[in-house]
């Protein structure tokens, strides 16, 4: 049910990314090739209605992941200990070390410039 919340805002992306675009086919029609203004009008709005229709919809559904993600990073830092007591690995310094091993300075955030190198062991 959470994807069909979306339908509205989905709905009226797609009636505006179809203005849009009918409005650039009309006027750029003839000069960019041999169609007529209606012609590109609804080539151009239709495109239009199709890319905002979906941009909407992956806009809203990569909002969601990234909802998920934040949720799971609070619960993995409020139960850090209990995890490194299961697992033996702090998921906090774990995430730390792998950002900075990709290149994200984590080290320059203040009260974590060494985290992200001590080691839990």
């Amino acid at each position: 049910m959470a994807y069909a919340s979306g339908v509205k805002l989905s709905s009226l992306a797609g009636i505006i990314g179809a203005g849009v675009g009918g409005y650039i086919g009309y006027t750029q029609a003839a000069d960019v090739s041999s169609l007529t203004p209606v012609t590109g009008a609804l080539i151009l709005g239709g495109v239009g209605l199709v890319v905002g229709s979906a941009g909407a919809f992956l806009l809203k559904s990569l909002m969601q992941f990234v909802i998920y993600l934040i949720m799971f990073g609070v619960l993995a830092y409020v139960f850090q200990n209990q995890i490194e007591a299961l697992t033996g690995i702090n998921p906090v310094h774990a995430t730390l070390s792998f950002l900075s091993d990709l290149g994200v300075p984590v080290g320059s955030i203040p009260g974590l410039k060494d985290a992200a190198s001590t080691s839990p062991n």
